[in-house]
């Protein structure tokens, strides 16, 4: 696709956006944990009820935060880390229009905004297990992380108070 289709594809597809959470009292996160990830240099806060899991293998580098469980239910904010993923070094709408295009991918809402100071953007599906939203960021430019839960009004005001507490710090 030419530069100027993949401007208008993306002009088109991030036209479309959706604000959740609107009107809510923010949450204090003062007190909250920090989990800090050195190899790729960010940070997230998240309560001091839920815990941090750091997968292992192959592939993108998994975190979960994990809140305590409600009945059946487990809330969990799934961060995944994608090494060189943007080797193009594009911005993260341009990465996103690209991966959206090449996949033919139709998110019910997506849109453009900020995280830690960055420019960042988040689509939102519905699956079999409910309505997820996925946020995605760069890390230093070539490696993609994407911040994923699956939406749930009670949950819902925690997991954007803990996205909003990510920040870059390296």
């Amino acid at each position: 696709m030419k530069r100027q289709g993949l401007a208008s594809f993306l002009a088109v597809l991030l036209s479309v956006a959706a604000a959740a959470g609107q009107n809510q009292t923010p949450i204090d996160t003062s007190k909250w944990k920090t989990y800090v990830n050195e190899k790729h240099g960010f940070e997230v806060k998240y309560p001091d009820t839920w815990n941090v899991h750091v997968g292992s293998g192959l592939g993108p580098e998994m975190i979960s935060i994990d809140g305590p469980f409600r009945g059946a239910e487990r809330p969990t904010l799934s961060l995944a880390i994608q090494p060189n993923q943007n080797s193009r070094r594009r911005s993260i709408e341009e990465w996103f229009g690209g991966q959206v295009y090449a996949l033919a991918a139709t998110p019910e809402a997506m849109g453009l905004l900020t995280i830690g100071g960055q420019a960042a953007v988040f689509m939102d599906n519905t699956n079999s297990f409910g309505k997820r939203r996925d946020t995605f960021t760069l890390l230093h430019e070539t490696d993609v992380l994407s911040l994923s839960f699956t939406s749930k009004a009670e949950y819902d005001p925690t997991y954007a108070a803990m996205v909003g507490t990510f920040r870059v710090v390296k």
